[in-house]
């Protein structure tokens, strides 16, 4: 399918990333904490619209504003994470995660999904299409990478890539590991408080169950035993579809969204620390950080392990 792009460079802004001693002890403790910067793009994907549950198209093209958050110093290039928003919030809701993992050497892109995010028209049946806006967000995003004079120009691995996404957005990275919405290229995902389609929206609950491809990528799941808009159980079954290597981490009184959205929340730390060391394990950052994010998940206190089958 021919993707066509319109790219438009709107803001940046600078940020320092979280120190060790901020609030709720959220910083690195024995890794270089990267100073990052963030900026926004406006890609337009012309070759796709958007849908509601009957087929109805509700949008002609897919606008997707993205937003980029990248260190400004250290060793580039650096791996890529694609991120996808929850239902009803937005990129920057996620700030505070997605700039700590970019300050321990990751680019980090988010976008903006146009009918599931704060303030669009607020159909969760588009969610098929997501997958296609993640793919195209990271052709795009490599594209920007060699373009001279881009703001993330030579900063991004494209040998180095992982998917990651929260609630509505977790479906959407399954969604890129399934036979449903495959895409190629990914080398690990990242599910954070996910379920299953029929759970999340059950006005597909007609389409068929989402079956995992492509074994030998990692993958790990987050979910916290307080979530009371998808509950822990329904992230253990789609959990319980995903081929190996793959690991799930309980949280005990985390709930939906705070734990991966403030970093004031007794259990943002953990979260933090562990979907670092596990990207910087699957990105090839560091290959001791699988051990890291074990004795991270130990020591802790506020985590377990319920399965861990990383390898």
């Amino acid at each position: 399918m021919a993707l066509v792009a319109s790219v438009l460079v709107v803001s940046g802004c600078s940020s320092s990333a979280p120190d060790e001693g901020s609030p709720g002890g959220n910083g690195p403790t024995e890794e270089t904490v990267l100073d990052v910067t963030s900026t926004q793009v406006s890609l337009e994907d012309g070759s796709r619209g958007g849908y509601d549950a009957d087929g109805n198209q509700v949008v002609a093209t897919r606008e997707l504003e993205t937003t980029i958050w990248y260190p400004t110093e250290g060793d580039g290039p650096f791996p890529l994470v694609v991120f996808s928003h929850g239902y009803l919030a937005t990129p920057e809701k996620y700030e505070e995660l997605l700039s700590r993992w970019s300050s321990a050497g990751m680019v980090v892109a988010a976008p903006r999904f146009p009918l599931s995010a704060e303030g669009a028209a607020e159909i969760r049946a588009d969610v098929p299409q997501q997958p296609g806006d993640v793919a195209f967000v990271l052709d795009q995003v490599l594209r920007l990478a060699e373009t001279p004079g881009s703001d993330i120009e030579g900063l991004v691995d494209p040998e180095r890539i992982a998917a990651a996404g929260h609630s509505l957005g977790a479906l959407t990275t399954a969604f890129l590991r399934s036979e449903y919405g495959f895409v190629s290229g990914f080398d690990a995902a990242l599910v954070l408080a996910g379920g299953p389609l029929d759970y999340l929206v059950p006005e597909l609950a007609e389409k068929p169950p989402l079956t995992f491809v492509d074994a030998g990528t990692p993958i790990l799941f987050v979910h916290g035993d307080q979530d009371d808009a998808i509950p822990v159980e329904q992230g253990e079954q789609l959990y319980g579809a995903a081929p190996a290597p793959k690991a799930f981490l309980e949280v005990p009184g985390a709930d939906h969204s705070s734990t991966y959205e403030e970093d004031s929340y007794p259990t943002w730390p953990v979260v933090a620390e562990v979907t670092t060391d596990y990207l910087q394990w699957a990105l090839d950052i560091d290959p001791a950080a699988l051990e890291d994010l074990r004795s991270a998940v130990d020591g802790s206190g506020a985590a377990f392990l319920a399965d861990d089958e990383l390898g």
